[in-house]
């Protein structure tokens, strides 16, 4: 899915374009670039990008991007890769 095809999903009426909310904390999807992150700081981690993104406006945008680029980590739309590779073996 290309950046424009990604922003006309997540469009919203009036011209506006919000910034999906993982823009403003990419860490906090991602983790740590340089440090290495231990488990029980991973999973408090990944708990708040969920609280996160269930009330972003991109993330239906952001699954249906997930499902067709298959990411190895992070959250996306709520979710892990782990178990997004499980929903798209379900699929």
């Amino acid at each position: 899915m290309s950046p424009d095809e990604i922003e006309a999903t997540w469009h919203l009426e009036g011209g506006e374009t919000p910034l999906p909310e993982c823009a403003y904390d990419p860490d906090l999807h991602t983790g740590p670039r340089f440090t290495i992150e231990a488990a029980e700081e991973r999973l408090a981690r990944e708990a708040v990008a969920r609280e996160v993104c269930a009330t972003c406006p991109a993330r239906r945008a952001c699954a249906l991007y997930a499902g067709e680029t298959r990411p190895t980590s992070g959250i996306w739309a709520a979710r892990s890769a782990d178990e997004l590779r499980t929903l798209g073996r379900a699929a």
